[in-house]
């Protein structure tokens, strides 16, 4: 049909415009009836039939805002008919002409809008031509037409830019909605990972200190001393676990110490061998602590799959990077009672972590039957 979008409905200062529009009503029909007052009986009878349509069509126009756009374009074009067919006896229904087609403007699409808005200065040329008067009124209502439609086009077009703005402004609201919900995402698997790599270190640790405990009390239960000795190691493992927690939170808040000086710490802690190659440099706390991880998810492992082996673990800084090298020698026993235990996402944690910062990790079997693990970041 060519028809617009459906009426746009009433806005907070709808009333004013209301008000206008019935205020304009008012004062076009006290012209008309001054210029041509209605009878009963010819041309009088006509413009009273015609006044009756105008002011019903006008009053629906202006008050009822929930008609759908077939009757929204009725109305229209019978305020556009029974104006232009009044106009030969009323100039002023000339307002009449052009208000119609104001009204098709805003709400139509321009083709269509034209077609109402040319049914006022058709209806009077129809008029005249059965009435035998002057062609010359039918100009001042194709005027008339002709300006109301473009004030109504350009009321469509600032509705339509309106109603884009808004449209763009909920998409950028829900976009930074999505981000900020994103950003919350991204900090719960941060935390998650922080309080898995913390308590899988910390309880793994405690583990192999209380089999060590469990396996002296049934060989030799006796041994006072030793069993002192292992439970003052495993409070001091449980304390050890409580300063970790300290320092996972103070990662959160990134407030880190430099990374050789807490490698340096856990290595002294898993009786691993440091060594540093290049000189060191200060790391951001996110490439700290992701290479933290590393050394102590790997050292961790090496407790529970190889417990006895030697471990290496060396930091390498390069230019523009950062290497983190972590190896152990197969166990003198073979893998410890513990090697089940876990749920077996340490390495997958710690490759998320260090690709999240563009980084790449490698893990797999050494030349000596151990177990290699390489981090390298760029920073």
């Amino acid at each position: 049909m060519g028809a617009g979008p459906e009426p746009v409905r009433r806005r907070p200062d709808a009333s004013v415009l209301v008000w206008a529009r019935l205020l304009a009503l008012v004062v076009v029909v006290v012209a008309i009836i001054d210029e041509m007052r209605p009878g009963w009986s010819g041309a009088h009878l006509a413009v009273l039939l015609l006044l009756v349509a105008q002011v019903a069509s006008w009053l629906t126009w202006s008050l009822v805002t929930s008609c759908g756009m077939r009757t929204h374009v009725l109305v229209l074009a019978v305020m556009a008919a029974s104006g232009g067919a009044m106009a030969p006896f009323a100039p002023a229904a000339d307002v009449c002409v052009g208000m119609a087609a104001l009204g098709a403007g805003a709400a139509c699409e321009v083709p269509f809008a034209f077609g109402l808005a040319a049914l006022g200065p058709a209806a009077m040329a129809v008029a005249v031509s059965v009435t035998t008067k002057s062609m010359g009124p039918v100009i001042g209502a194709g005027t008339a037409a002709l300006g109301g439609l473009l004030l109504g086009v350009g009321r469509h077009d600032y509705k339509q830019r309106a109603d884009q703005e808004a449209t763009i402004a909920v998409a950028r609201e829900r976009a930074e909605l999505e981000h900020v919900r994103a950003g919350v995402l991204d900090e719960k698997n941060r935390l998650a990972r922080e309080i898995h790599d913390v308590l899988a270190h910390t309880l793994g640790a405690l583990s192999v200190q209380l089999e060590a405990l469990s396996a002296l009390h049934e060989t030799d239960p006796g041994n006072a001393e030793k069993l002192g000795e292992g439970l003052r190691r495993t409070k001091a493992l449980a304390n050890e676990g409580l300063a970790e927690a300290r320092r996972a939170v103070q990662t959160l808040r990134e407030d880190v110490a430099p990374l050789e000086d807490q490698l340096e710490i856990l290595c002294a802690r898993s009786g691993a061998a440091l060594q540093l190659s290049g000189p060191p440099r200060p790391l951001s706390a996110q490439v700290t602590v992701a290479l933290y991880r590393v050394a102590q998810e790997s050292l961790t492992n090496a407790a529970k799959h190889a417990p006895g082996a030697a471990v290496r673990v060396r930091l390498e800084f390069d230019s523009d990077s950062v290497e983190l090298r972590v190896e152990n020698g197969p166990g003198p026993t073979g893998p410890g009672p513990l090697s089940t235990t876990g749920a077996g996402y340490g390495i997958d944690g710690i490759e998320e972590r260090v690709r999240l910062l563009g980084g790449e990790v490698v893990a797999g079997s050494g030349q000596d039957g151990g177990w290699v693990v390489e981090a390298r970041l760029a920073e």
